[in-house]
C-alpha cells in the first residue's frame, strides 16, 4: 500500500487525479486544503509520496518544502511532487525533499505516471508477521513480560513514522494513550525490559544488527536502541531502494 497526501484547494485536475487513484487499491489518498494540515498531517503520516499545489494559501509551499527538509531523516527522502503554474515564481531555499515540478495545466496521466514510478522507491514495505518478535527474542528480551510488548509496538509504531524517533516523549505518550496506562509506568516498564539486553553480550541475531547495536562497551537507553533497531529495519527492508 502506498500511501499519498495531497495537498490542494479546489484544483480540479488534482481532485480527478485522487479520484482515479483512489479507485486503484495499491494506493491510500489522504487530502488536506491547508499548509498547516499539510505540515501537521504529514509528520502524523509520513506519507510515502506528497502531492503539493499552489492552491494552498495560508503557507506558501516554499515555507512547507523547508519545515518538512528540517528532519536528518526527511532530507534523504525526495518524495515530493509540487504542482504549479507555468508563471509561478519559486525560490526554494532547501530542496531536499523536492522530486519533481509538474506545471499546469497537467497532462492526461502524466501525474499518475510520475507517482507510479516513485512508489517503487518510495513505498514503505510492511514488517512481516513476527518480524520485530524474532529481532527483540534474538536479542534476549523477555517475550512474556509487558515491556517487552511495549517495545514491539514502539518499533513497529516508529518504523512507519520515523520522524517520532527525535522525540521518545512522544513515543511513550503513544503507548500510554493505547495501554491506558500512565506514562512513567511505560517508561519505567520499557527500561526493565532492555536490561537483559544490555547485561549479556551474547545474542542470536544477525553480525549485521550486531554492530548497528555496538555501543562501544556501554549500555544503550531505551531511545537509542530504539533508534537503532528501527533504522536497522527501515535499511534492510529497504535494500536496493532509495531511502
Amino acid at each position: 500500500m502506498v500511501d499519498i497526501l495531497v495537498g490542494n484547494k479546489n484544483t480540479i485536475e488534482i481532485d480527478i487525479l485522487c479520484q482515479e487513484l483512489a479507485n486503484d487499491k495499491s494506493y491510500k489518498i489522504n487530502n488536506v486544503s491547508t499548509g498547516i494540515d499539510a505540515v501537521n498531517m504529514y509528520w502524523k503520516l509520513n506519507p510515502d509520496i506528497f502531492v503539493l499545489d499552489n492552491s494552498i494559501s495560508d503557507i506558501c509551499i516554499e515555507n512547507i518544502i523547508d519545515k518538512l527538509s528540517c528532519s536528518p531523516v526527511e532530507q534523504k527522502k525526495a518524495n515530493t511532487i509540487l504542482t504549479l503554474p507555468k508563471n509561478y515564481s519559486i525560490e526554494l531555499h532547501n530542496v531536499t525533499k523536492l522530486n519533481r515540478i509538474i506545471y499546469k495545466p497537467i497532462l492526461h496521466n502524466e501525474l499518475i505516471n510520475t507517482i507510479q514510478l516513485m512508489s517503487t522507491d518510495f513505498n514503505t514495505p510492511d514488517l512481516e508477521i513476527g518480524e520485530v518478535d524474532w529481532i527483540l527474542q534474538s536479542l534476549n528480551f523477555n517475550c512474556m513480560s509487558t515491556g517487552y510488548r511495549y517495545m514491539k509496538d514502539a518499533i513497529t509504531y516508529c518504523y512507519y513514522r520515523p520522524d517520532e524517533l527525535e522525540l521518545l516523549n512522544n513515543v511513550l505518550q503513544y503507548l500510554a494513550y493505547k495501554y491506558n496506562v500512565p506514562e512513567s509506568r511505560v517508561r519505567d516498564t520499557i527500561k526493565n525490559c532492555i536490561r537483559p539486553f544490555n547485561n549479556t553480550n551474547e545474542y542470536n541475531c544477525p553480525q549485521d544488527l550486531l554492530k548497528v547495536l555496538y555501543n562501544r562497551g556501554y549500555k544503550l537507553s531505551p531511545k537509542d536502541f530504539l533508534e537503532r533497531i528501527v533504522l536497522y529495519l527501515i535499511r534492510e527492508k529497504k535494500k536496493g531502494r532509495l531511502f
